[in-house]
């Protein structure tokens, strides 16, 4: 019965854990990209190092995609 229980209550656990984010969410969240690459090149983690390395560039894309839209004056 303790088995039991311990078995449900790590399932439980790992059912309520938050899953990886991918590059997309941390290219529309960048300070928590910013947050996570700091962390990695620290040694703190190894976990999403890849996706928030990925999603930071590709908020610079962003940025200077649209200072260039504004240059040219595309809307």
């Amino acid at each position: 019965m303790i088995r039991r229980t311990a078995l449900l209550a790590v399932a439980a656990l790992g059912a309520c854990s938050q899953p990886p984010r991918d590059a997309e969410s941390f290219a529309r969240a960048p300070e928590a990209a910013a947050r996570v690459v700091a962390d990695c090149d620290a040694g703190r983690t190894d976990r999403e190092c890849d996706a928030a390395r990925l999603g930071l560039a590709e908020t610079r894309r962003r940025a200077r995609m649209a200072a260039y839209a504004q240059t040219i004056r595309e809307p």
